[in-house]
């Protein structure tokens, strides 16, 4: 019988150290949402504020408005719907053009064997290591150089900043591709070859579909 209450006893132990720890984990939570999205709802909150200074903001504003959004749409001055079609269609090319030719650059690195491949692999890796900070002055005067053989590619253009965009996100992403297209065992390559495949069906037919999810993530 005092073997049986021990057990009870044991069994209500561990119930209480579950919920316990479920409580725990709730309060956890809770805290982190809300450390995530105060920052955004007083952000938002803000907006609505038709005051000129965000000294005395609080979360909900009294004389909530909406003159701010009307003075942003409206403005003549700050042209909102074209800085955001510049921003759409910049983040779309570069968005386009990255996953291209970095699904492209580690498909080569990780299927083909050819001089360089090691040194180059660790060239990118190694530049990841330095902050975009430092690459600042640099860019600016190659971008600079740039615009005065073709002023499409210069400064203050699309293309220009697309290709910064460029040349900041594909040395990452490579990697992580390559890495991906690693797990990918070698033989659907080889059955594909031996039935007569080339290494571009293979990439387009076989292994791009496999690759959705790190799609995704780049």
């Amino acid at each position: 019988m005092s073997s049986l209450n021990f057990v009870q006893r044991v069994r209500q132990s561990q119930r209480q150290q579950q919920r316990l720890s479920i409580i725990i984990r709730w309060i956890i939570a809770v805290f982190l949402i809300i450390f995530a999205v105060f920052p955004v709802l007083w952000i938002v909150s803000a907006s609505f504020n038709p005051a000129d200074t965000l000294a005395t903001q609080t979360l909900i504003p009294r004389n909530a408005g909406l003159d701010n959004y009307r003075e942003l749409f409206n403005s003549s001055v700050f042209p909102y719907w074209k800085w955001y079609w510049n921003s759409i269609k910049i983040s779309s090319i570069t968005t386009i053009l990255s996953i291209s030719i970095t699904t492209l650059a580690a498909f080569a690195f990780s299927r083909f064997r050819f001089n360089g491949r090691v040194t180059m692999l660790k060239g990118l890796l190694l530049i990841q290591v330095f902050p975009g900070l430092l690459a600042m002055v640099a860019i600016f005067l190659m971008i600079s150089q740039i615009g005065e053989i073709s002023p499409r590619f210069g400064l203050d253009t699309h293309t220009g900043l697309i290709l910064v965009y460029l040349g900041g996100a594909m040395g990452i992403n490579i990697w992580l591709m390559k890495g991906f297209f690693d797990t990918i065992p070698r033989d659907i390559d080889e059955s594909a070859m031996v039935d007569g495949a080339s290494h571009w069906q293979i990439f387009t037919q076989l292994l791009l579909p496999l690759m959705r999810p790190i799609l995704i993530v780049v």
